[in-house]
Order: structure tokens, then sequence, then C-alpha cells
């Protein structure tokens, strides 16, 4: 039985969410609704209701995509930034832990050890 990561029939969420960053497979088939579609052309359920749905365009329809490159980059940019400071905060807990347990550690040392 194939896996669900390797089947091109089930798209993931991102795929259907933005199908502007997606480069379909070349195995043709038939293309998974995109987020924005209703299903059945039904309406929403409450018309009075003011809460956006995922139906709503976000931007100007003539708003051009970010490019993919871009996107990368800058998410790649905000990981490593989240990584440093994650680093550090963890190099600070770690000094701080041995400054704390070291006097006791050179006590037991020299506690344990005989002279001679």
């Amino acid at each position: 039985m194939p896996s669900r990561l390797n089947d091109p029939g089930i798209p993931t969420l991102t795929q259907r969410a933005e199908p502007v960053l997606h480069v379909p497979s070349a195995g043709g088939g038939a293309q998974a609704p995109v987020l924005t579609e209703l299903a059945g052309g039904a309406g929403p359920e409450y018309p009075e209701d003011a809460f956006p749905v995922l139906t709503e365009v976000a931007e100007p329809a003539g708003a051009a995509p970010p490019d993919t490159a871009v996107l990368s980059a800058r998410l790649q940019a905000e990981v490593e930034q989240l990584m440093r400071e994650a680093l550090a905060d963890a190099v600070e807990r770690i000094q701080a832990r041995m400054d704390a347990e070291l006097p006791d550690i050179v006590a037991r040392v020299l506690r344990d050890v005989r002279p001679g």
C-alpha cells in the first residue's frame, strides 16, 4: 500500500490554499479543488454572519502572488533568527547552571579525594 506522502492524488493543505505555489505533477489527473471554491455551490448557512470565510479573497484580484524564491528566503531568514535566539537562550541557561553547580562539584571532589 503506498504511503499518503507519496500519493499525488491527495493534495496538501498548502497546495489547496496556495495553488500558485504548487507545481502540479506531470501525471495529469483531476485537479483538487482549492479552498476558495464552494462545495456544491452552497452559500453560507447564516448570511448575516459577519465573520470572514475562506471563500473571501484577501487581496485584490489583480495583485501578483509573491515569488516562491522570495518566500523561501524570508522563511529561511526567520527560522535562522529564531534558531540564533534559541541557541543564545540555551547557552545562557547552561552557563547559569554550571555556575550554580560548580562549587558543589568542586567541594564533592575535594571531599572524596584523599590527600597523598
